[in-house]
């Protein structure tokens, strides 16, 4: 009987801490590189600048500053005003998309830690249901008492992922409205 409701539980626990952890990456990549972009390039930010690389060449890449301006090869790109907007939500979508990333995946780390204190809690109350007169109702109770906080912010957690991957929605759209605009980087093949 008490095995019974330990074993599900510790699977049930250890599957949220992995499904909070891969609903993270799925949106995410090493690195904070954009896994929603096309497969043709990395991105990352260096000291404060997005910096997108071919992947076929690492001589090639584009550079947009924190001020919005936009550099491909290091050579500056004039822009009008709509296509300077584009730029800077651009950035400025990327490094919310990073922001809100690195915040989940530690709260999730924090939950899968959560986690792992329910299980090493559930195999004390296994021993201590076998050597004093602490029964499985007590077991059960300190159990739940402890899950419920952990399912509170793994549903937060997941509502908050799922937020992110729409940010990495739109991230994509403005990816594809900024190439169709700007013909330099509309020239480029690999962006």
């Amino acid at each position: 009987m008490k095995n019974r409701i330990i074993i599900p539980l510790i699977l049930f626990l250890n599957i949220v801490s992995f499904l909070n952890a891969a609903k993270v990456d799925k949106v995410f990549k090493n690195n904070y590189g954009c896994s929603t972009c096309p497969d043709n390039f990395d991105m990352k930010v260096q000291d404060d600048v997005l910096v997108l690389t071919s992947k076929y060449d690492h001589d090639l890449y584009i550079e947009i500053s924190p001020d919005h301006e936009l550099y491909i090869n290091g050579e500056h790109i004039s822009l009008n005003r709509y296509q300077q907007r584009l730029v800077g939500k651009y950035y400025d979508n990327f490094r919310e998309l990073l922001e809100r990333a690195k915040e989940i995946g530690m709260e999730g780390a924090k939950i899968g830690f959560k986690g792992v204190k329910i299980g090493l809690l559930a195999a004390k109350g296994v021993m201590k249901m076998l050597l004093s007169d602490y029964n499985h109702e007590d077991f059960e109770r300190e159990i739940e008492e402890e899950s419920e906080e952990l399912d509170m912010r793994s549903e937060e957690l997941e509502e908050r992922a799922d937020e992110l991957e729409q940010l990495a929605d739109e991230f994509e759209e403005l990816h594809d409205m900024i190439r169709s605009e700007i013909d330099d980087l509309n020239d480029l093949d690999w962006f």
